[in-house]
């Protein structure tokens, strides 16, 4: 029987606070392509060290250091698209099968964020 990643596992608030923080710092640096996908490959990439540095980081829910109001604008839509998802999730109870499964829900459904 195959791994079920159930909607209220931490390992999908893990991913979703990963995409906000780590979306938000690479806003802040500029890097604005790709931003969901990108987000979650640092993040299964080395963990451990996005550990380290959410330590560091204000709330996920904050837009703290960025300055651009563009980027400011989508860090506020993309921070309300991960609550209404989260939400959606709960509802449906819905389930994966890996964590690459989970990724490429949460990419597909976060992708048209503006």
């Amino acid at each position: 029987m195959a791994l079920k990643i159930k909607w209220n596992d931490d390992r999908v608030r893990e991913a979703t606070t990963a995409i906000l923080l780590i979306s938000r710092d690479r806003l802040r640096r500029g890097l604005t392509e790709d931003l969901i996908q990108s987000a979650l490959d640092d993040y299964r990439a080395d963990p451990a060290g996005y550990k380290e540095k959410r330590a560091a980081w204000a709330g996920a829910k904050e837009a703290g250091p960025l300055k651009n109001p563009q980027h400011v604008a989508y860090y506020k839509s993309l921070v309300v698209a991960v609550d209404a998802l989260l939400q959606r999730m709960a509802r449906i109870k819905r389930q994966s099968n890996s964590l690459l499964e989970l990724d490429n829900y949460l990419v597909a459904s976060l992708k048209n964020v503006r």
